[in-house]
């Protein structure tokens, strides 16, 4: 995290590529980013807040080696992204992330480690987003940016639900919760969880939270889904509980 958080001081100090090299190598060093526990999240905001391209190949290689510490989720699962208007807000106190950069990095990602992961982009349209295995998260990302997958305009959450459900085992979505047009957790059958990431704190929740198999959490954080397989795991009574 330290120095995540110092690559542009480090440019600004005119630090030598010698130390700019063993900064890289750490950055890229497989066994230090997992044990850091930093989501791909981390290294995608100090990849767009760095002004030199000498960073680029260590926090590349990096963000595919945070993958991990995403949870392998297994059976089918589906991911919504809301890219509607009121995405397009500050996430990251820097402002290099945006809240629908943040939330596509975490679907992508979260879609890349599941057993069958779909995932969505959605406003008042939807955009099924083809991910593959194996492809390096910052170029899935670039690719989702690129083909115009941060749609804008209205969120019509409870809709891209009943478009897209199709006997999942469990669904994500990824918004600030400025939605409309009625209760999504009603959507789905009571059977099947249902996990919202709010990513602004939006006073007015789309979906009823704490039973059941409805769960809203506030904000993106390091630790943020690992809580479904803990959540699962309390449900079907299998350990660690």
């Amino acid at each position: 995290m330290a120095l995540l958080r110092n690559l542009r001081n480090f440019d600004q100090a005119g630090v030598s590529d010698a130390v700019a090299a063993e900064v890289a190598a750490r950055l890229a060093d497989p066994a230090r980013v997992q044990r850091s526990r930093q989501l791909p999240m981390r290294f995608l905001s100090a990849h767009r807040a760095v002004p030199s391209l000498r960073w680029a190949w260590a926090l590349e290689r990096a963000i595919d080696h945070s993958l991990p510490n995403v949870p392998a989720l297994g059976g089918r699962t589906l991911i919504l992204v809301d890219t509607s208007g009121s995405m397009d807000s500050r996430f990251s106190r820097d402002g290099s992330l945006m809240r629908w950069d943040a939330a596509a990095v975490f679907g992508i990602a979260l879609g890349l480690r599941c057993e069958h992961g779909e995932v969505v982009s959605f406003s008042d349209s939807t955009r099924p987003f083809d991910v593959a295995k194996g492809e390096s998260l910052l170029r899935a990302v670039q690719r989702w940016k690129e083909g115009g997958y941060f749609i804008g305009s209205g969120t019509r959450t409870k809709a891209a639900v009943r478009r897209h459900f199709d006997g999942h085992d469990r669904v994500v979505i990824l918004t600030d919760e400025q939605a409309a047009y009625g209760d999504v957790g009603r959507a789905l059958p009571a059977s099947v969880p249902l996990y919202t990431w709010n990513l602004a704190g939006y006073r007015f929740g789309h979906a009823a939270s704490g039973g059941g198999n409805r769960h809203t959490f506030g904000g993106l954080g390091d630790q943020a889904f690992r809580m479904i397989p803990l959540l699962e795991a309390g449900r079907d009574a299998t350990w660690p509980f």
